[in-house]
């Protein structure tokens, strides 16, 4: 009797968790999407160039990203908008989807900007999705035949609530130009030179330089986990008898926590 008992009750276990893993599986299904959102794109990094010479800015190039909206589908109605929030504080991009299914934006300020990207359909359907994006800037930086040097301001804040860059890279070379000589004797005087960086709680200093007439000096410095404000880069002359060449070349970097790119595959298209 007690092992009729235990083989029915065994029996009535087994059944009751067959039923309720059918039932759990019912529950926990995922909510379908209405919309499938696909984008592609190449990369989600880029640098900034600007080149200032003697005071003034010779060229200036943002970074273009373009991302491919294509591919998204409806289930319940027609794509109609496609948009873009660069996360840089500009107004969100839009584009009629029947008119073209891609987006490209040009970032012009440094950070890691938290981008959204989404699309809307006809039956009010909204869907979203959101990736980094990670923007360094570089500067060339320039002044010829001075015995003044001007001060290179760098700014290290973000245009976006990100985090500060993770690094400021220094390049930096000062040229004493040879000078003509004066029936056979050479009038230039050798200068000495000192860099220096400045922030509000960090100031940097070189080892001074001493350039004789024709001799360039470098100076190579990073500065990691810089605070995001408005950083001075001078170079300081022993004397001011003597004309030199500047030339900075600075990196304000950020740390590689960008999203992975999604390219499109090569055999795919889009389907009309």
């Amino acid at each position: 009797m007690r092992q009729h008992f235990l083989s029915s009750m065994m029996f009535f276990v087994i059944f009751s968790a067959s039923l309720s893993g059918c039932i759990g599986d019912d529950d926990d299904s995922d909510e379908k999407k209405e919309i499938d959102l696909i984008v592609y794109y190449d990369t989600t990094f880029g640098t900034i160039q600007e080149n200032i010479q003697n005071g003034n800015q010779v060229s200036f190039t943002g970074v273009e990203l373009t991302f491919n909206y294509a591919f998204t589908k409806s289930d319940t109605g027609e794509i109609t908008t496609f948009y873009f929030e660069s996360g840089d504080g500009s107004t969100r991009t839009e584009v009629d989807a029947n008119e073209t299914g891609e987006i490209t934006y040009n970032y012009v300020t440094h950070g890691l900007f938290s981008a959204t990207l989404g699309a809307l359909d006809d039956a009010g359907n909204d869907e979203m999705m959101t990736i980094t994006i990670r923007i360094d800037k570089s500067i060339q930086w320039g002044q010829s035949q001075t015995t003044n040097p001007n001060t290179m301001n760098i700014d290290t804040t973000p245009d976006c609530e990100c985090n500060s860059p993770s690094q400021i890279e220094i390049n930096s070379n000062v040229t004493n130009p040879e000078n003509p000589s004066i029936g056979g004797v050479n009038t230039g005087e050798p200068v000495t030179v000192t860099w220096y960086l400045n922030g509000s709680e960090v100031n940097r200093q070189s080892n001074p330089e001493n350039l004789g007439d024709g001799q360039t000096a470098p100076w190579n410095h990073n500065e990691v986990g810089p605070m995001p404000e408005a950083w001075t880069l001078e170079v300081g002359l022993n004397h001011d008898q003597e004309q030199v060449n500047i030339e900075h070349n600075v990196l304000i970097k950020y740390s590689s926590d960008q999203s992975s790119p999604n390219p499109m595959p090569t055999t795919q298209t889009p389907e009309e």
